[in-house]
């Protein structure tokens, strides 16, 4: 019973002891995300809506050609799943236009939370659903999805996206 009870105890503190270093590598990223200048933030931001960009425009350049590539459409819909996904992470407090960098992005984004998530839930659900339609070769149904996935793309920019003239 003892034996029992050593070896039971030593996996509990083996446990803690990994549940911490998890906690503790979680809190420096975070501190790190914190600590990063906010031209640094918006700098990756636009890089990676730029990928973005490109995969989305990849998939309607193969769509308006005559017979579009199915390698070509799948790699582009993985970008744009990925970058999805990860849209929430790209706009964190104290990156909008009040932090003295150059933004296309509204401060309704952090004004309106609630609103940039719903919009950014809409365009995850049109990502993955683009996503699943293009592992299928019908071309028809990836352009209808192509057309949600851009009313999915414009409807966040409209209300949380400067203008460009």
């Amino acid at each position: 019973m003892t034996r029992s009870l050593i070896t039971a105890s030593r996996y509990l503190r083996a446990l803690l002891a990994a549940a911490l270093t998890v906690a503790a590598v979680t809190c420096a990223g975070v501190t790190l995300a914190k600590t990063q200048p906010p031209a640094e933030i918006v700098k990756e931001r636009q890089q990676e809506l730029k990928k973005l960009g490109a995969a989305l425009k990849l998939i309607r350049d193969e769509l308006r050609g005559g017979a579009p590539e199915p390698t070509k459409i799948r790699a582009a819909a993985s970008d744009i799943t990925r970058a999805a996904s990860a849209i929430d992470s790209w706009f964190p407090t104290g990156t909008g236009p009040d932090a003295g960098v150059k933004t296309d992005a509204k401060a309704e984004i952090w004004t309106d939370a609630a609103g940039f998530a719903a919009a950014r839930e809409t365009f995850v659900r049109e990502a993955n659903r683009w996503a699943q339609l293009g592992s299928n070769g019908d071309v028809t149904s990836w352009s209808e999805a192509a057309t949600s996935l851009g009313q999915s793309c414009k409807g966040c920019h409209d209300k949380f996206r400067v203008k460009r003239e």
